[in-house]
């Protein structure tokens, strides 16, 4: 129960439980809407993919959410305005069986549609790429295709969310028993209503599993994350020295191509703003120094650097720098393309000229 306590003289009013269809709200056009807007009605924090999602073979069958985690694992969403009905859980585990088939570029490309239709733009795949990249919280791990597309992995077993008004032992013991003998990552989250001073208060709790049962179950998750990124691929620095594509105290260049029209300045090849050194160094913000200011980063901070005191970037934004540096040693070929391609040291020029 929620209580509301008058700030002047202290005095505490009980605030009723409604349902969310007394008060007039409707699944999807309101609890679906909000859901989308502001995810962490659900607990946390996610990249909404797509929603009434449809693109399963041979059914109608409609998802009501599709979304993704920070650690890179589909998520299935279902929502039930008041009461969970009794196939709740099964539509749930259904809709996860049919996402289990999914790659990640499938999702991006729902991803796009379902954004570029819902704001009337048209996302390209390299920003519905980078978005994936920056979101998942990996930049100078992850790479895209030649397309655009995010490259990473989706593992078989997309989690699960049920979000209802409230959950009655038909579904809390099925999900109980699937939790603790199967493993299945499953989430009930109870969103209660209660009106106050002509406004509606929402209250979104975790219910299942409880407090205890989570903790294990988050570091069985984070030890099944770190070994899924020990299989990733290398971080794209760590590729690039390896193979002794990029060698300590050489230089990079800013790619000419990727200036913006409206920028500040022009590209000048004996302009230090243009050039950035190579350390060695393989850590989060220590890739490479900006011979313009002599300051370390990693390529993906020093790109929204550069960005920014060109056109106002805002840093924040998603990018992923290292397809805006090139390599002279390498007919100037972009660093992206030279960590997505079989490249070695031996293949540099017979002059280089990276080091002037």
């Amino acid at each position: 129960m929620l209580f509301s306590v008058e700030a002047e003289n202290g005095n505490l009013e009980g605030l009723r439980k409604q349902d969310l269809s007394d008060l007039g709200f409707l699944e999807r056009q309101n609890l679906q809407e909000w859901a989308i807007e502001q995810p962490q009605i659900l607990g946390e924090d996610l990249l909404i993919i797509t929603s009434e999602y449809a693109n399963f073979e041979d059914t109608r069958d409609r998802l009501d959410i599709l979304a993704l985690d920070q650690a890179g694992k589909l998520v299935v969403v279902e929502l039930k305005r008041d009461r969970a009905d009794r196939t709740t859980d099964l539509q749930a585990i259904k809709y996860a069986s049919y996402c289990a088939t999914l790659t990640a570029e499938d999702v991006q490309k729902d991803y796009r549609e379902f954004w570029s239709s819902r704001e009337d733009t048209e996302l390209t795949p390299e920003s519905v790429g980078e978005t994936f990249i920056d979101f998942i919280g990996e930049p100078d791990s992850l790479t895209t295709s030649s397309d655009g597309w995010a490259e990473f992995e989706l593992d078989q077993k997309p989690r699960i969310v049920l979000a209802a008004g409230s959950f009655g032992t038909e579904i809390t013991a099925p999900v109980m028993w699937l939790i603790e003998e199967y493993g299945v990552d499953i989430t009930c989250r109870r969103i209660e209503a209660y009106e106050h001073q002509g406004r509606v208060l929402l209250n979104s709790q975790q219910v299942i599993p409880v407090a205890e049962a989570e903790e294990y179950m988050t570091k069985r998750r984070e030890k099944q994350e770190k070994q899924q990124q020990r299989s990733r691929r290398p971080a794209a620095i760590n590729a690039l020295l390896e193979r002794k594509v990029l060698r300590p105290g050489e230089r990079v260049r800013f790619d000419p191509e990727r200036v913006p029209g409206n920028a500040n300045q022009d590209w000048n090849e004996d302009d230090d703003f243009w050039w950035a050194t190579v350390t060695g160094d393989t850590g989060q913000s220590d890739n490479v120094r900006w011979d313009h200011d002599d300051e370390l980063y990693s390529f993906t901070g020093l790109t929204k650097e550069v960005l920014h005191e060109l056109v106002g970037r805002d840093r924040d934004e998603a990018l992923n720098g290292y397809k805006y540096w090139c390599h002279p040693d390498f007919d100037n070929r972009t660093l992206s393309d030279l960590r997505n391609s079989e490249t070695t040291g031996a293949d540099r020029g017979d002059e280089p000229t990276s080091n002037k």
